[in-house]
């Protein structure tokens, strides 16, 4: 492992040898797919001692059921609704007319009863949806017991209470469960790996003075779908003095001669599997030695840790070992290290050493068969630019793997 930001170091500006075969898209076992990922969750609600869990959130239906419908309006939504006893099979309250679709897939499928935007009849409808679940839960064999919900408003949460339910979280399984990839989610998180690299290449072919960064977010976008992706959940494109500190979404600016431009894809690609990666580019030919040293510090983290992760280390092991930023980089560091990815960004995430506190999850460990997105932003205090890079890595029992191949940027090394 190389010091952080050595100018004189050498660094490949292409790391990655993919050696991960991308699979066809018939070769996926979709059944299976669904299968494993319903055993995984039921038998990570037996170890939490959850009988009964209620899903609204779309990924946590989507593992279940293996059905989405209108992923990103159900998102913000409580549109549909599943409920998953253990030893039973789920049963998909599903948007009415979009009942046939999930037919495909699911054996149990009913309407569901909806109360938002209901304004002053919410309660009552509420309550109606209430007495409707307690009925469910008691034709599951679950009548009395406590109920797992991952998300819901006052009405809904007040109508449970009210129908003698006592609402407790399923964080714990479904944490717990969707965090080991399955054989099939694995070779779906190598094909959107794939995706994230065209998408890339079709970015930088974008790049020029005079662009605009939402039309270079437009770019990513039809790229996405064009690749049988479903969207884009942020729009971190930015450009010149917006990419310090990091976070600007792409506006109306438009890109100059010399200015770094950085992109974050924050995407569900195929079947929903998110592919967040990073990658910094020069819109010119030759970056300043400022930028230059905020890039190297950027790809040193990203490709120190890397370097360094391997299956049995602690969370805080890791956290503590991996590269550190230096002085005057360190106020504008990002959130977090390493998070985890799969339906969502999920599970729970690495933060740098100084952000380790009593509630962080210092203790739980690496394994085989996680994906990680290990990132870096480099932004010098004071700077008009910043860099940002993203990899998004398999652990393997050799350590961890690139899920993308696209390079680095040569000029900046």
């Amino acid at each position: 492992m190389i010091a952080v930001g050595d100018p004189g170091a050498s660094r490949p500006h292409n790391p990655h040898v993919q050696r991960l075969r991308v699979p066809n898209l018939n070769e996926i076992d979709m059944a299976a797919l669904r299968a494993n990922r319903l055993a995984r969750l039921r038998a990570a609600m037996q170890q939490h001692d959850i009988p009964i869990s209620l899903f609204f959130n779309p990924a946590n239906i989507r593992y279940a059921t293996g059905t989405d419908v209108m992923g990103v309006w159900t998102a913000t939504t409580l549109a549909r609704y599943c409920l998953l006893a253990t030893g039973r099979e789920p049963v998909l309250f599903e948007y009415k007319t979009s009942i046939h679709v999930s037919q495909k897939l699911v054996r149990d499928v009913r309407p569901a009863i909806s109360w938002q935007y209901g304004g002053t009849l919410g309660a009552a409808r509420a309550r109606r949806w209430a007495e409707s679940v307690k009925s469910a839960m008691a034709e599951l064999g679950c009548a009395g017991a406590p109920l797992a919900v991952d998300k819901l408003d006052g009405f809904g949460f007040q109508a449970l209470v009210d129908q003698g339910i006592r609402v407790t979280d399923p964080s714990p399984a479904t944490v717990d469960a969707r965090e080991i990839k399955t054989p099939e989610e694995v070779q779906l998180m190598i094909l959107n790996g794939a995706i994230a690299d065209v998408m890339f290449a079709e970015f930088e072919a974008a790049i020029r003075p005079g662009v605009r960064e939402y039309e270079l977010l437009a770019v990513l976008s039809d790229t996405l779908l064009r690749q049988h992706g479903e969207f884009i959940f942020t729009r971190l494109v930015a450009s010149g003095t917006n990419t310090n500190p990091w976070m600007s979404e792409a506006h109306d600016k438009l890109v100059q001669p010399g200015d770094l431009v950085g992109i974050d894809t924050d995407a569900n690609g195929y079947e929903g599997y998110v592919l967040d990666v990073s990658r910094t580019f020069l819109c010119g030919d030759e970056g300043t030695e400022g930028q230059k040293e905020a890039y190297r510090i950027a790809y040193d983290c990203v490709n120190g840790m890397r370097e360094l992760m391997k299956p049995g280390m602690t969370f805080e092991d890791f956290s503590r070992a991996a590269p550190k930023l230096p002085s005057g980089y360190v106020n504008g560091r990002y959130s977090t290290m390493v998070h985890q990815a799969g339906l969502e960004d999920e599970g729970p995430g690495i933060p740098y050493p100084q952000d380790l506190r009593d509630d962080s999850p210092a203790a739980r460990v690496i394994q085989e068969n996680m994906v990680f997105c290990l990132e870096c932003y480099a932004g010098k205090d004071g700077a008009p630019y910043g860099v940002k890079l993203e990899d998004q890595v398999l652990v393997t029992k050799d350590g961890a793997v690139a899920l993308n191949a696209y390079p680095f940027e040569k000029k900046l090394l």
